[in-house]
């Protein structure tokens, strides 16, 4: 009985002393010697007791390089006694540059932040917490945003789902660049032997001297519209960033989907090739896949990989019976109607037996066309950087990812970069890829534009080296690497690299700028997008007159932008002229539309902004192009985008009808305003803000309207916006829902 009261009172005393609040010990080992910068290790106990060994080696090559390493060991039970960790470590000197997340380390999925993402704009409400979530660290390597714990996911009790705080800062900029080591659970291996080999093949890769002189790209069927104007323009823009690739033939290649009915048994030959330095692959993409060709080749096709090949009629009937197979119910009979009638199709194409009778070899052509985790278990990838300009392939939170699979496979790849959800392909993936030619290692480059869905998984230390063997700039690669950790804010040293004739240099000087502007920024910024020679350089002006100016010079610069030779700089000024509204826009964008068809990704971008604009003045546009044109048809040319441009304004007036009718039902309402996060209607505007001012409407309607005018951040309505959002939140009759959203939304314009 004494002992029982002995435990019992010891029991009380800890808990009253909070210790099983406290989160488990952790252990540092510190850097060894004294370093300009450091890098931080996070590893969980489990894996460190595994890998302990690789995980020193890894410590002292880095240490060898000059970066110091301090390695934290731990296991923590929720991301904020990881990050109250990692803010400790970060606010002792010397810097922190980066970290590196290993093994089982909280996982973090992101809610109410979807405005730092490129694409993903899931109705959180609608849709259950974990589609409608971005797995993200940014939480971990942007200490300034502010987040809010709600829940650890039912299923997983690793992953934690927080939503961004409405009086957080609004946009990401991370502290120090990130990564994660993380090898996929279902890769069929001992994930600490994956986790060891990949250490081991890490610290390889550090001692090499390897020069920025072997690339290879690769566009997918689909991307931009297919369009080969992007594809060709690509090439000249990656030569002035990747110069050395471009002395030799075998330095540089740039596949398309076209060049191979089954492509993906061409890339596994180049992936295992040896000696590539970066792997672009510009597709659609899933957790599992990447998709390579379409379900419909058109060209003849003899199968290189096996003894049988294809004709296109073959293909275009097992593609066909392949989507009947995916269809159920109404819509599987509504495909199968319209497909034969399209097609000129038989009563028995669909037929059970058919069906059936050809279900293996349908399967066998559908994996030909895709490459899924199951071939990425049997190839030995080996560029040493793969980038995934694609959606999901980064998804580290799922037990198999693609972009895991390629890291930890047992070729040469040591790094990558992927999306743990959908992105934009209009996004400039290969913004400051420069970077790494000039020997940046490859963490810097991602924190120069990082979004809530993109990741580094692998070493996020790794670097190439600069210039040639006859020409080695290692000794510039070590100033660069230091630059960009310890003195971001020394404008005297960006302007400095700004009179280089390397466009590398020029473009991380415009970007790192924005970080302190100097004086006359804005006009400096619209002179490099009216006077430089190189694509690349041009680009980033624009992306800092778009992200970072004043605004000062927006239409002038997108008035450029739209007759710019890159293709690129051309669809960006087509889409943010359409977040503009400014109507001297009107005649170059009516111009592309008509005259631009070699373009056609600009053309469809250019067909969402001008139904942003007033409705008669592009008629009248169009009709004065057209007429005396040298297009084949005028009248009927001119008639026809007259045609879509009415259609369009019926839709949007029908749109806003329901926003504004206080009987229709919520969920439609909702859904009418969600569609201007992506088509920001700026005629609209004054009829959107008498609705929210409506004290008697739905809150939640109000609510989901405050957000989505948080989206009119380039609109030549913006200052009205902010100055009724103003008025609107400090009335005292406001609900506090909608006072925070709005507050969460001027942050979100300013």
């Amino acid at each position: 009985m004494d002992e029982m009261k002995r435990i019992a009172t010891l029991l009380l005393l800890m808990l009253s002393c909070g210790i099983f609040l406290l989160p488990a010990a952790v252990r540092i080992i510190p850097e060894n010697g004294k370093f300009d910068t450091r890098f931080l290790v996070v590893i969980d106990s489990g894996s460190f007791a595994q890998a302990s060994q690789e995980v020193m080696a890894y410590k002292n090559v880095l240490e060898e390089e000059g970066l110091g390493v301090v390695v934290m060991i731990g296991d923590w039970n929720s991301p904020d006694d990881l990050k109250n960790e990692i803010i400790k470590i970060y606010r002792k000197k010397p810097v922190m540059e980066g970290a590196v997340f290993i093994g089982d380390i909280p996982v973090v999925r992101v809610r109410n932040f979807q405005h730092a993402t490129t694409a993903f704009k899931m109705n959180e409400k609608a849709f259950p917490i974990e589609e409608s979530s971005v797995t993200s660290d940014r939480f971990y390597d942007d200490l300034d945003l502010q987040f809010e714990f709600i829940s650890v996911d039912e299923k997983n009790p690793r992953h934690f789902y927080y939503k961004l705080r409405e009086d957080s800062p609004q946009v990401i900029e991370s502290d120090f660049y990130s990564a994660r080591m993380l090898p996929p659970s279902d890769m069929g291996s001992d994930m600490y032997e994956l986790l060891r080999k990949y250490l081991r093949k890490a610290v390889e890769a550090h001692k090499e001297v390897n020069y920025a002189d072997n690339i290879k790209f690769f566009n997918g069927h689909g991307y931009n519209s297919d369009c080969l104007t992007v594809w060709q323009n690509q090439q000249f823009v990656i030569r002035e960033q990747f110069p050395e690739a471009f002395r030799s033939s075998r330095g540089n290649a740039f596949y398309n989907f076209r060049q191979d009915p089954f492509m993906k048994y061409n890339l596994f030959e180049r992936l295992q090739a040896s000696g590539t330095d970066l792997f672009v692959f510009h597709e659609h993409g899933a957790f599992d896949t990447q998709y390579i060709n379409g379900e419909y080749p058109a060209p003849p096709i003899i199968g290189m990989h096996k003894e049988d090949g294809y004709g296109p009629m073959e293909a275009l009937s097992i593609s066909l019976r392949n989507r009947y197979r995916r269809y159920s119910g109404e819509r599987r009979e509504s495909f199968a109607q319209s497909t034969m009638k399209e097609y000129n199709l038989s009563s028995g194409f669909f037929s059970r037996e058919l069906m059936e009778s050809t279900r293996s070899n349908d399967s066998i052509f559908a994996a030909d066309i895709n490459i899924v985790l199951a071939d990425l278990r049997s190839i030995t990838p080996r560029p040493r950087i793969t980038i995934f300009d694609a959606c999901y392939n980064g998804s580290f939170h799922q037990p198999g990812y693609v972009a895991g699979y390629h890291v930890f496979s047992d070729g040469n790849t040591v790094v990558t970069q992927g999306n743990t959800v959908n992105v934009l392909q209009d996004k400039w993936s290969m913004e400051l890829v420069g970077m790494i030619a000039e020997g940046a290692r490859i963490g810097f480059w991602q924190k120069e534009f990082q979004y809530l869905e993109s990741h580094l998984l692998g070493d996020p230390t790794f670097r190439l080296t600069p210039g040639t063997a006859a020409a080695d700039r290692s000794r510039d690669a070590a100033t660069l690497n230091k630059n960009l950790a310890l003195h971001k804010k020394d404008n005297k040293v960006w302007l400095a690299y700004l009179e280089s004739d390397n466009p590398n240099l020029q473009a991380i000087a415009l970007k790192q700028l924005s970080v302190k502007k100097p004086k006359g920024y804005d006009d400096m910024l619209l002179r490099y997008l009216k006077e430089s020679p190189f694509y690349s350089v041009r680009m980033q002006a624009l992306q800092r007159i778009l992200y970072s100016s004043s605004g000062k010079h927006l239409t002038e610069a997108l008035l450029l932008a739209l007759n710019d030779p890159y293709e690129l700089i051309r669809r960006n000024g087509a889409r943010f002229a359409g977040y503009s509204g400014d109507e001297r826009l009107i005649e170059p964008l009516v111009h592309t539309l008509l005259f631009s068809n070699e373009s056609q990704r600009v053309q469809y971008a250019v067909q969402n902004s001008l139904a942003m604009f007033d409705w008669e003045k592009v008629n009248r546009e169009i009709n004065r192009q057209a007429t005396g044109s040298h297009l084949l048809h005028p009248s009927e040319t001119a008639a026809q985008a007259v045609s879509y441009f009415s259609g369009q304004k019926v839709r949007y007036d029908k749109s806003l009808m329901v926003i504004q009718d206080k009987t229709a039902e919520q969920p439609d309402r909702i859904s009418a305003i969600r569609l201007l996060r992506n088509y920001n209607n700026h005629l609209q505007v004054a009829g959107l803000l008498e609705v929210l001012k409506d004290n008697s409407d739905d809150t939640e309607v109000r609510v989901v309207l405050a957000e989505a005018l948080g989206w009119f951040r380039w609109s030549v309505k913006k200052e009205q916006i902010v100055e009724v959002l103003g008025a609107i939140r400090k009335d005292k009759q406001t609900p506090k829902e909608l006072q925070d959203e709005i507050g969460q939304s001027i942050l979100r314009l300013m």
